[in-house]
């Protein structure tokens, strides 16, 4: 591998970070209040919030299926 997980999830922090935030005192303020001064936690937040918002499209079409099926 390229690279370690745990390499990635930091690099994906990072650029999370940097392209909410812009400037240097706000991220540093947001990764030692709310990611407990880890880039990596950013990561992962922002991963699983990508992958929670999936879930969320999946069942609404699920149930929107369902609905649908059941209508006709």
């Amino acid at each position: 591998m390229l690279f370690s997980r745990d390499k990635w999830m930091e690099k994906m922090g990072r650029l999370y970070l940097r392209l909410r935030l812009h400037h240097p005192e706000k991220i540093n303020r947001e990764l030692s209040i709310k990611y407990e001064g880890q880039y990596r936690n950013a990561g992962l937040t922002l991963l699983f919030d990508v992958f929670m918002a999936v879930a969320v499209v999946a069942a609404v079409a699920l149930i929107a299926g369902v609905v649908y099926l059941l209508a006709a």
